[in-house]
């Protein structure tokens, strides 16, 4: 009955508030249907279309960016005698109590137009690059704690056979550490590209006039008052990220699958 209720509850809170916003983009300002013509209008407009290329460019390259550092940073954590292990990893968690704004508030302080080492860079932080930047040290911790837990439980045996028929430290990472963590990358890679697809803060605060779709939506809603626009934006905005949790449900029922027989 508890879980029947919660279920309810979730219902209620996450499924009408979307079903609301999908009927609103069939909608002109006037609440009358005019089917996909909302539609049509976002990607015929260059201005907007633009802002979902945005948002699909700085996800990619701050996954691409995130995920190598983070693995680096895990390995080292699980699989080197590092002294003060428990230190580094403290440490690599601090970003995740904090909201996204703060790397964005941070980059300005630091390197913003009144910023303390702004001669040191030799140009604007706010755009592109800074919202790279921020999101970066913003996903950094969760993709560290899940390819933490995928190297923390590869397969023992995996490793002993490789050690009696020795084979090399690095033909060891290559064809055991990678192959037994890619689930983990996968994963890792997919959370980032959600996390900085969806968010809002850092671009407000450090994107300048580089448009993407979090702040598209703030635009159309709040700025417009265009809220059949406004809901478009958002579910152009929700598809990614769907995709991405679905692709990411799929590679943990085999990563869970593989964990079953696992010696550790």
């Amino acid at each position: 009955a508890g879980v029947t209720l919660l279920a309810v509850a979730l219902l209620i809170m996450v499924g009408l508030p979307l079903w609301s916003l999908l009927a609103k983009g069939f909608e002109d300002r006037d609440g009358k249907f005019v089917g996909l013509a909302n539609y049509v209008s976002y990607f015929s407009t260059p201005a907007l279309f633009n802002s979902a290329l945005n948002s699909l460019h700085v996800a990619a390259v701050t996954t691409a960016i995130v995920v190598p550092i983070a693995f680096l940073f895990a390995y080292a954590l699980t699989r080197v005698v590092l002294p003060l292990r428990w230190l580094f990893q403290g440490i690599s968690l601090i970003p995740i109590f904090a909201p996204s704004l703060l790397p964005g508030l941070a980059l300005i302080y630091l390197f913003g137009n009144q910023g303390f080492f702004k001669a040191l860079i030799g140009g604007s932080i706010y755009g592109f690059d800074g919202i790279v930047v921020a999101q970066v040290f913003y996903c950094f911790p969760h993709a560290t704690l899940i390819l933490t837990t995928a190297l923390a439980t590869a397969d023992a045996r995996l490793y002993e056979a490789a050690d009696v028929l020795g084979a090399s430290k690095i033909r060891v990472f290559f064809t055991v550490t990678l192959p037994g963590a890619k689930y983990g990358l996968i994963s890792a890679a997919l959370v980032v590209f959600t996390l900085v697809v969806t968010d809002f803060g850092i671009a407000k605060v450090i994107g300048g006039n580089f448009n993407v779709l979090a702040t598209d939506v703030y635009k159309q809603v709040i700025g417009q008052q265009n809220f059949s626009m406004g809901a478009v934006v958002g579910m152009v905005l929700l598809a990614p990220a769907a995709l991405a949790f679905v692709v990411d449900r799929l590679v943990q029922r085999k990563q869970v699958a593989l964990l079953t027989a696992r010696a550790v």
